[in-house]
């Protein structure tokens, strides 16, 4: 990725809004890098939230770097996702 270094990969699932916002702001801390919110198959609409949470506590601080959308096959089945990479301005 010719953007930076990956500091964080946040794979979006089950859990709470809250807590990966709070894991990408973790992942902000440890440097300049790029933080990954991937949400697959019934999870994109959730990584996109969490997005939408980050920008609303982050405002002009974050910066949207690329979306990314496809599929991939995993287990032999076939799942959507989205890839949003983020930077935080310092």
């Amino acid at each position: 990725m010719s953007a930076g270094q990956v500091n964080k990969v946040i794979n979006v699932r089950r859990g709470s809004i809250d807590d990966y916002v709070i894991e990408a702001i973790v992942g902000f801390q440890e440097g300049p890098g790029l933080v990954l919110l991937k949400g697959r198959g019934p999870y994109i609409s959730k990584a996109v939230d969490v997005y939408n949470e980050l920008v609303h506590r982050l405002g002009d601080g974050l910066e949207l770097v690329k979306v990314e959308i496809g599929s991939e096959r995993v287990k032999g089945r076939v799942f959507s996702y989205i890839t949003i990479s983020l930077k935080k301005k310092f």
